[in-house]
């Protein structure tokens, strides 16, 4: 039998981690020019288990995002490495491991298409076709994956039912077009909205077979 999981949460709320979270936290850090260390995003993040920090830190040095600027403290042992940001963006940068720019996601493309050039409503079909781009092609299966979670989390209203040969059309609510950053299906399959760092449903969520 699959385990139960509880989703990692603090007073209702997820934790705060994952490379938007630490990118934010070094443009606060950062705001006056001042140089940070790894410890200081450390500090500002609440799981201290999170190992995205520092593969976050070498994306960023890797693209000449961030610069090694010296070192902090006297004793060798502790000695921490002093960053300084060098390009500052409002958009978390998404990055590769050896500092490319990495494409948006699916996601991201879905729900620009449907906060923009679908605003008036859509189907799964409809809605792949205007958000794939010359670099990469979505298929169907995965809008109406993301549509049925959007669905079930009360983001979309049902203009016109299915039936057969006729995909139901949908729109976003005005309510719901919370911002630029697309709410994400986690593997609890529980949406979080990056906007508002809120979850939408229930976080509980059935162990992932290996």
């Amino acid at each position: 039998m699959a385990a139960v999981l509880k989703l990692k949460t603090i007073k209702g709320r997820p934790v705060l981690r994952g490379y938007e979270h630490v990118w934010s936290v070094i443009l606060d850090l950062t705001r006056d020019g001042a140089p940070f260390t790894k410890h200081d995003v450390d500090q500002a993040c609440c799981d201290p288990g999170d190992s995205s920090v520092s593969d976050y830190l070498r994306r960023l040095r890797a693209a000449g995002v961030i610069v090694v600027a010296g070192q902090a403290g006297t004793d060798p042992r502790y000695r921490r490495t002093v960053y300084q940001l060098v390009e500052r963006r409002a958009e978390a940068p998404r990055l590769r491991r050896d500092g490319t720019e990495a494409p948006p996601s699916v996601q991201q493309l879905l729900w620009n298409t449907m906060r923009n050039l679908l605003r008036d409503g859509f189907n799964a079909k409809e809605l792949a076709a205007f958000a794939s781009t010359d670099d990469r092609l979505i298929k169907t299966v995965s809008v109406h994956s993301y549509i049925k979670h959007l669905a079930q989390a009360g983001y979309l209203h049902c203009l016109e039912a299915g039936r057969p040969r006729h995909l139901t059309k949908w729109r976003l609510k005005p309510s719901m077009n919370t911002g630029p950053k697309p709410p994400k299906i986690l593997r609890t399959e529980v949406v979080y909205d990056p906007n508002t760092n809120n979850l939408h449903g229930e976080p509980v969520a059935a162990e992932v077979s290996s």
